[in-house]
């Protein structure tokens, strides 16, 4: 049996893994009874995408969207593990007087590496940062 088609079924799976939402919460304890509690007050949704191509393309991806607020901003910091230590190689942002901002990139990369995408959002509220979050992907050899 060819391999082809079960990469190709992995890769949708993992993109259709990846691209599910995560709505965090704050559960505490108080008086040995659950209490959930939002996590964020602005930020309805924070998500990103990162994978390599067998080619070396790396392709980002990252969305913000928040309720009652006048700007947000995303950053996303392509990284690489050398030497030790992580370090930016390729970054790129995108702010927006709307509710919601994304970023959606290809970056050639070299081989021999690890590499990550780390993300940043920020939300504005009469230009006063009101909340901010952060999100490192999943790290990947090429």
């Amino acid at each position: 049996m060819n391999s082809l088609p079960r990469k190709i079924i992995l890769i949708c799976f993992m993109i259709l893994l990846l691209s599910i939402p995560s709505f965090a919460n704050n559960n505490e304890m108080i008086d040995n009874k659950e209490v959930i509690s939002p996590r964020f007050t602005y930020i309805n949704l924070f998500q990103n995408h990162f994978d390599i191509s067998d080619y070396g393309k790396a392709s980002i991806s990252v969305y913000l969207n928040a309720r009652d607020v006048d700007q947000v901003k995303v950053v996303a910091n392509l990284q690489q593990y050398r030497n030790g230590n992580w370090r930016t190689i390729k970054s790129w942002s995108a702010k927006n007087d709307k509710n919601s901002a994304g970023i959606g990139k290809n970056y050639y990369i070299s081989s021999g590496y690890l590499y990550r995408l780390k993300c940043y959002g920020y939300v504005y509220v009469n230009n006063r940062l009101v909340e901010m979050d952060r999100m490192t992907s999943k790290s990947i050899w090429y």
